[in-house]
């Protein structure tokens, strides 16, 4: 899927990590197209609200991708 990255610019940067999950989509595969062009246009914060992908939540990672990734450990002493 190619889509532009389009995000909004917002009057001021966004601190709380709640406030981050809430503006942007941070499993989107556009996510740091979107950074690099809030960086490069100089906005204090910036929004996935009006992006046709914000609800796209493709690469998300699941807790089962975690899991198989561990090492597995040869016993508990």
């Amino acid at each position: 899927m190619s889509i532009t990255p389009c995000p909004s610019p917002l009057p001021s940067a966004l601190r709380d990590e709640s406030a981050v999950e809430g503006q942007r989509n941070l499993f989107c595969f556009n996510y740091d197209a979107c950074l690099h062009l809030a960086v490069k246009r100089g906005w204090e914060g910036w929004s996935c609200r009006h992006c046709p992908l914000r609800d796209h939540r493709e690469s998300e990672p699941r807790a089962r991708d975690y899991a198989e990734s561990r090492p597995r450990t040869q016993g508990h002493d």
